[in-house]
């Protein structure tokens, strides 16, 4: 609160630079939970915006910047100066958004899944990519999505799928496989080529890791609220599990520039469903948490932390041959995949039992 008020004393001062810094505000204040911190930075920075153009909001980066508008649209900030920012900057309309608090709008003519199975649907269309010649086009999909999806610099796709091509070769591998690319989505704006930046438009393109973004990012803040409201708590996590089918392309040949992005989804995930299953947990909604911890077992299935909760929940429920065998489950995993044995912690849960030899 204090880093809030000392932010507004000298909103004057820092001219058009200042709704910026208040959207960065925002965005660190919705990581760390604090909505009310957020709810003042952009109700100020809208404010701002108003006065000196929707130009202003191009300064933010736009993967941050989208979050944040359809965020505070959500919450009554400016909704008439947001849906025309959106239209103005390109983005969707969150019309959608507006109801059942649900951003996600896959109704786009281009559908991409990388989260388990890769997948991508043009219409109605499910494109082939096992055919000969078409791995390289969806190669390079793969590599846009992976590195964010908007602005790739060419010399780095150009670097990760022909690392031993030079000049005018690595220039025409590229112009080629992006001219199949785009034959094959059918729509030859969905990938614009900026100057030397490739980027997937969001008009015509919807892929998981997007939905996913936005879905988290949503559930993560309502779960830190004071008072959470438990409806969209579980529509989220719904959702949110619905789209995370697998690990990001884990179907694929491993490959170095996917492992980066995979272990950060896979980091997410977990984090997520541990949070939420303990609300729930809270709650005294024990079933629900102890789906989603099986759910999220399934997932990772080395995270000792979920077969610890999994665990003592049984236990709170008198449900010892259930506790057990999630023991007998952590360690056979545990030893299967990482060759150790369970932590000290998890060794003292299972004692507590009573019912080991």
């Amino acid at each position: 609160m204090m880093q809030t008020q000392s932010v507004n004393s000298n909103e004057a001062g820092r001219g058009s630079d200042y709704p910026i810094f208040a959207m960065l505000e925002a965005h660190y204040a919705l990581q760390e939970g604090t909505i009310k911190k957020a709810k003042q930075a952009m109700r100020s920075a809208l404010t701002l915006c108003k006065k000196q153009g929707h130009t202003t909001l191009q300064l933010m980066h736009p993967r941050y910047l989208k979050d944040l508008l359809i965020w505070s649209y959500q919450q009554g900030i400016e909704k008439e100066f947001i849906k025309q920012s959106l239209k103005t900057l390109k983005f969707d309309s969150p019309d959608i958004a507006e109801i059942n608090d649900n951003i996600s709008n896959i109704d786009k003519p281009i559908k991409i899944s990388t989260l388990g199975q890769f997948n991508v649907q043009v219409g109605e269309q499910t494109l082939s990519y096992t055919r000969a010649g078409y791995n390289k086009p969806f190669d390079m999909l793969k590599a846009v999505i992976a590195f964010g999806g908007r602005q790739i610099n060419r010399s780095r796709i150009i670097d990760t799928l022909w690392p031993d091509a030079e000049g005018d070769c690595a220039r025409r591998n590229f112009d080629t496989t992006l001219h199949r690319l785009r034959k094959l989505l059918k729509h030859s704006k969905a990938l614009i080529l900026h100057g030397n930046q490739l980027t997937l438009d969001t008009r015509y393109v919807w892929v998981d890791i997007w939905d996913f973004d936005r879905a988290y990012s949503q559930l993560e803040a309502e779960i830190h609220k004071m008072h959470a409201n438990s409806d969209t708590v579980d529509h989220l996590t719904e959702h949110v599990t619905d789209l995370y089918r697998g690990h990001f392309l884990q179907n694929d040949h491993v490959r170095p520039w996917t492992l980066s992005i995979r272990d950060n989804l896979s980091s997410r995930i977990t984090c997520l469903i541990t949070r939420v299953g303990r609300y729930w947990h809270e709650q005294k909604q024990n079933d629900r948490a102890i789906a989603l911890f099986q759910r999220g077992i399934e997932l990772d299935s080395t995270n000792e932390t979920l077969y610890q909760d999994l665990m003592k929940l049984y236990i709170e429920q008198g449900a010892m041959s259930q506790a057990a065998s999630t023991y007998l489950r952590c360690r056979q995993a545990l030893s299967a995949h990482l060759s150790v044995l369970p932590s000290s912690e998890t060794v003292r849960i299972y004692k507590s039992i009573g019912l080991q030899e």
